[in-house]
């Protein structure tokens, strides 16, 4: 479940802490189960860590175990999608393919995810994670890069 109250936050957060400065409507949120998680997002079900992600059209779908209310990390994952909300619905536009955009949409929404966490950590008292690998599993793009250094 998502709250006003979380939704409230995130967005100051967001218009606070980056370039997007308008506020936009939120998007629609839906809670989806690791089975249909990994049926919509996820090549295999096996190894799914797909925890959110958004569509333009419809918006964000999450997997029904996380807890954004109370964790920390959680709520970092809903913003990084929130960034995603507010890239697709800004009305800037680039000369670059859409796996380049994409690439960089990822990123950028990586870092305004660390940023959180980061700001957080400071608020509390240096208690906390202050970025997306110190939360359960990272991000798909970290797990990618982490992987491919293995190599």
């Amino acid at each position: 479940m998502i709250s006003e109250k979380l939704l409230i936050f995130i967005t100051s957060w967001i218009l606070e802490n980056s370039e997007f400065e308008k506020k936009i409507d939120p998007p629609s949120f839906f809670s989806l189960s690791k089975e249909e998680m990994s049926d919509k997002a996820c090549y295999s079900s096996d190894n799914c860590k797909v925890k959110a992600y958004y569509v333009k059209e419809s918006g964000i779908f999450f997997i029904d175990d996380l807890e954004p209310e109370e964790n920390i990390c959680d709520q970092s994952i809903i913003l990084h999608e929130m960034i995603h909300h507010y890239q697709k619905n800004s009305s800037r536009s680039f000369d670059l393919d859409q796996r380049t955009i994409w690439t960089l949409q990822e990123r950028q929404a990586i870092y305004y995810q660390n940023l959180f966490l980061i700001s957080q950590k400071r608020k509390n008292g240096g208690k906390g994670p202050e970025n997306v690998l110190q939360c359960e599993g990272g991000s798909y793009l970290d797990l990618q890069y982490k992987y491919n250094k293995s190599n």
